[in-house]
């Protein structure tokens, strides 16, 4: 398998693009009457060959001739094949269907105004929505998410002034003293970030030295000009092993936010006071695998919150995990702190060797909407759970 990737400063111009065959066509629908203001689409492709050095792959919509540039995220041959797993951006109205058909093209480098940074240190990202900064807690090369800079509101920043903000996946054994996520991991753990045409890509795993016996894997996707992220994480017991505590999805901020909204069993939106009102919660919790879960500040206008994309936790034979009383938990924490969290299991108990819990959300920041303070999150979060239909009529290149 060979794993291409481009530079986002680096974008090409495309010469003789008016002689280039057609070598497959790609049909996108809408079919969940939502016009999409920006979605990035993934596909894969079929060839006869491999792709010489100086070629790269273009996408022509066949109604307008406007051209797309293509990343190409992975090369595998198969069989005499070619195959090339793909991603762009397209933006598409409600119940529509755009064709494209995909070129090749004599690439050139040139400069084009920058859409999503990275840092020198590697230890922030950014694009029009937000600036995000990594901690450095524990290991110099940048852990998990320290800070969220929102760029449409006033630079208000998002953070939990004494640790990290993003605090998930975590456990606690139930012999050691406080609990740990991906901040503890072992100096030589994987601790990875890549930029890309349209994303920047930062992976962590390892172990940590307090609670060996779990393996973790996170990944985070920043995207360009889009107002939200996705993390998704698996831990794995390598071992048996006593814990007293095991979550995910947990983000834990300062006294930032005025309320929080959240669906119910039912399908109704429910909205509390985050100072005021969080004692229903104790006795009739937020579901585990609620869709979402948001804080927001009424009179600022800003809105952060947790769209749940996957949530899944059959161990390696496919058999369940052990867990108990699974809910999301939003706590009170000291300095008027406020977090949400996915308790996964909140009492003393073993997890055998081979239990495994994966989670996959996106992040967003949203405006809040007078009238209904979630509507801009639940726009996004049925976007997100109902994806384009791709279709792919591949022709042969030889």
């Amino acid at each position: 398998m060979i794993k291409v990737s481009f530079y986002f400063l680096l974008i090409f111009i495309f010469a003789s693009c008016s002689n280039s065959e057609n070598l497959a066509t790609i049909s996108i629908s809408e079919t969940t009457g939502l016009n999409r203001q920006l979605e990035y689409v993934t596909a894969t492709v079929s060839f006869d060959r491999a792709l010489e050095k100086d070629e790269i792959l273009i996408l022509s919509d066949v109604e307008s001739e406007a051209s797309i540039l293509v990343q190409e995220l992975e090369s595998v041959s198969n069989d005499g094949k070619f195959n090339y797993e793909i991603l762009f951006p397209l933006e598409i109205g409600a119940n529509q269907t755009k064709n494209y058909q995909v070129g090749v093209r004599e690439k050139m480098r040139s400069s084009l105004p920058v859409q999503l940074v990275i840092s020198e240190d590697k230890l922030s990202v950014e694009n029009r929505y937000y600036r995000i900064n990594f901690s450095m807690e524990d290991d110099k090369r940048g852990g998990q998410i320290n800070g969220i800079e929102l760029k449409g509101f006033n630079n208000q920043t998002l953070k939990r002034g004494h640790i990290a903000m993003h605090w998930a996946p975590n456990f606690s054994k139930s012999d050691s003293e406080g609990y740990f996520n991906m901040e503890d991991f072992q100096a030589a753990s994987k601790n990875l970030i890549e930029r890309e045409a349209y994303r920047v890509i930062k992976e962590r795993s390892g172990k940590t030295d307090s609670v060996p016996e779990i393996n973790i894997e996170g990944r985070y996707e920043f995207y360009a000009d889009l107002p939200y992220f996705q993390f998704e994480s698996t831990m794995t017991m390598t071992e048996d092993v006593e814990l007293d505590l095991l979550r995910n999805d947990e983000m834990t901020m300062d006294s930032l936010f005025t309320h929080l909204t959240f669906p119910r069993k039912d399908g109704t939106i429910q909205h509390l006071k985050l100072y005021d009102e969080l004692d229903v919660l104790e006795k009739n919790h937020i579901k585990a695998d609620a869709e979402w879960v948001a804080f927001y500040h009424i009179e600022k206008g800003y809105g952060f919150g947790s769209i749940r994309l996957k949530y899944e936790n059959s161990n390696l034979n496919g058999q369940i995990s052990p867990t108990h009383s699974p809910h999301t938990k939003i706590s009170r924490s000291k300095g008027n702190g406020r977090y949400w969290n996915r308790v996964l299991s909140d009492t003393i108990q073993g997890f055998p060797k081979g239990s495994r819990y994966y989670e996959k959300n996106a992040y967003l920041i949203f405006q809040v909407d007078n009238d209904q303070p979630e509507k801009e999150l639940v726009y996004y979060q049925k976007c997100l759970k109902n994806p384009l239909v791709v279709a792919v009529t591949n022709n042969d290149l030889r």
